[in-house]
């Protein structure tokens, strides 16, 4: 499983942070103090002199009150950026920005207490390049690249919006069919090429596309146990039907 990225602390949160909070207000409170002082000088002494000493105190209290709020605000709008964002790719690929590994257990533990109540199964196929650390080591890392992204291309435009693909990590993807059956998802597979064809630049080649496919049986309380099956399921052979013992155990 893709670890979850560690979201930053906060800015209230940070190592030194009360030092630095504490050292802000000692000198927001000095300046006061200055100011202050300098206010009684100009009613005790109302020259022009002291006038012009207690304006341009004060405004330069004014910028640094003006500057240390701004400084807070920005940090805070900041922080809550980066963590959106990191905890936003907990459950993003890097690959296509697809929903990854996490997503699909995230979306696993929703689907499968509703499937329970519903008595209504789903499916989850696997579609993977198997032999994409060969591919790599003969063709190179950027025709193993474009293999990866012509099956991420080719899966997204056959997926239903009912449904979701997911990246599972690597050649690896994962499609959920809601309210479908075994049976039922071999509609989805007959659609799916058993070949990818790819270019490097001179030839096009012919690259295998692997199927697991497992049907929910309803019994399984975990999703790391069901998505363990899903990749441990014996592939199918090309244009194969899906086989009763691909379900669950």
């Amino acid at each position: 499983m893709n670890p979850a990225p560690t979201v930053p602390a906060s800015p209230e949160q940070e190592p030194g942070a009360p030092q630095r909070h504490l050292l802000r207000m000692a000198a927001l409170a000095g300046w006061g103090v200055v100011l202050a002082v300098q206010a009684v000088q100009y009613i005790r002494q109302p020259t022009t002199a002291n006038f012009i000493v207690t304006v341009g105190l004060a405004a330069l209290f004014l910028l640094f009150l003006a500057h240390a709020v701004f400084m807070q605000v920005v940090r805070k709008r900041h922080w809550h950026r980066v963590a959106a964002r990191l905890q936003g790719a907990a459950y993003l690929s890097e690959f296509h920005n697809l929903p990854n590994r996490n997503y699909v257990l995230a979306e696993l533990r929703r689907e499968m207490p509703r499937a329970r109540a519903l008595q209504s199964p789903f499916v989850l196929v696997q579609l993977s390049i198997e032999n994409i650390n060969d591919i790599r080591e003969r063709r190179g890392e950027d025709f193993a690249n474009r293999a990866v992204n012509a099956l991420a291309e080719v899966l997204k435009r056959l997926t239903r919006s009912s449904d979701f693909l997911a990246h599972l990590g690597g050649a690896k993807f994962c499609v959920m069919l809601v309210e479908c059956t075994l049976e039922q998802s071999y509609i989805y597979l007959k659609r799916v090429p058993g070949t990818i064809s790819v270019s490097d630049g001179h030839t096009v080649f012919d690259v295998p596309v692997t199927a697991r496919v497992l049907q929910y049986d309803l019994e399984a309380l975990y999703a790391t146990d069901v998505l363990r099956d899903l990749e441990e399921t014996r592939p199918l052979r090309r244009r194969e039907p899906p086989r009763p013992d691909a379900l669950a155990a």
